[in-house]
C-alpha cells in the first residue's frame, strides 16, 4: 500500500507540506526532520528504466549442457583451471566456429570430442542411479560415524558452558 500512495500522492515531504497548508496539520507539530528536508531536498530520483535481459551465445549452450549433464567437480576459484561446462562450452564455440559439423550434430560431436580428450561427463541418469546404489547399502555397525552420533547423543550440556 506504502508504495503505490507514494506513487500516486507524492513523497512524504509533499504530503506533509499538503497538510500543513490545509490546516490538518498545524506548523508546531510538524515533525522534527521537516524543517532539514526542505532546506535540503533530496535529488530526484532517476526515471526508471527497462533493463534488457543480456544473452550471450554461450548461455544457450550452457542451458543445454545442464540440462543432459551434471557438474560433478569441485569449483576451485583460486585456481585457473576450467571447469568441465566450461571446457565443453569452449569447445562447442570453437567447432561451431569451423563449420567442421552440421549445428544438428554439434551438441553430440562436442560430447564424443570430450570424452576423447578424457573428460567424463556424468548424465543426470547416471548421478540417479549412484545416489540409488549409494543409498541401497547399509551402514556398518560400529562404524566411525554411528560412534560420533553416539558421542553426539551423550554430550552433557552443563559441561559445554562451565567456564
Amino acid at each position: 500500500m506504502a508504495g503505490s500512495r507514494r506513487e500516486k500522492l507524492g513523497s512524504i515531504l509533499s504530503r506533509l507540506t499538503g497538510l500543513m497548508q490545509s490546516g490538518a496539520l498545524s506548523y508546531e507539530e510538524r515533525p522534527v526532520w521537516y524543517d532539514i528536508v526542505k532546506a535540503l531536498p533530496p535529488k530526484p530520483s532517476p526515471p526508471q528504466k527497462e533493463v534488457p535481459n543480456i544473452f550471450y551465445p554461450e548461455d544457450f549452450v550452457r542451458v543445454h549442457f545442464y540440462e543432459k549433464f551434471v557438474q560433478t567437480d569441485p569449483v576451485m576459484l583460486t585456481t585457473q583451471i576450467k571447469t568441465i561446462p566450461q571446457r565443453f562450452i569452449d569447445k562447442y564455440i570453437e567447432l561451431h566456429r569451423l563449420n567442421a559439423v552440421p549445428t544438428s550434430d554439434l551438441f553430440q560431436q562436442t560430447v564424443s570430442v570430450l570424452k576423447s580428450e578424457g573428460f567424463h561427463l556424468t548424465t543426470h541418469q547416471e548421478k540417479a542411479a549412484a545416489t540409488a546404489i549409494k543409498s541401497s547399502f547399509k551402514q556398518e555397525p560400529g562404524s566411525s560415524s554411528e560412534k560420533v552420533e553416539q558421542k553426539l547423543k551423550t554430550v552433557n550440556l552443563n559441561t559445554l558452558f562451565d567456564q
